[in-house]
């Protein structure tokens, strides 16, 4: 029956369906909630950052120099991809402005202090032979389990 029904809903009922189910689940069953949630963000954006994720990561960023929050923004983390010839396909512009601003957060005082350094060391994070692809996505969801 369910598939009967479905199958005669239009887009815009469905959607409605969909919000209304998922809103009950998040009161009465969060932990479901945000499984289907990370379900539905996979779905949608793969194993990267969007926007919206990129900018709840920065706001949670309590940086060695003493600030909080993102470091650079997304406009000038790409000023310097396409400064460097950098084109996104195996990662994101978003997934780049986290790692860059992630290593300034950690290594700030450790490493040579020029865009350089947090450049080359972002993309070897990203295209680490290990383990490359949603690397900035995974490494972002451990932090964010254990914190």
């Amino acid at each position: 029956m369910h598939s009967k029904i479905l199958k005669d809903l239009n887009e815009i009922q469905l959607r409605k369906f969909a919000k209304e189910s998922l809103d009950y689940i998040k009161i009465y069953n969060p932990e479901m909630y945000e499984e289907i949630e990370h379900k539905l963000y996979l779905e949608a954006y793969g194993h990267h950052f969007n926007e919206w994720l990129l900018e709840c990561a920065l706001q949670g960023m309590i940086n060695e120099d003493g600030t909080k929050g993102g470091h650079w923004t997304v406009e000038q983390t790409n000023s310097v991809a396409r400064s460097k010839g950098l084109t996104f396909s195996e990662y994101n512009e978003y997934d780049f402005n986290y790692v860059m601003n992630m290593i300034y957060s950690d290594y700030y005082g450790v490493i040579r202090d020029d865009i350089d350094t947090y450049y080359n060391m972002s993309i070897k994070f990203l295209t680490d032979k290990d383990f490359s692809k949603g690397k900035a996505y995974y490494y972002y969801m451990m932090v964010k389990e254990n914190t």
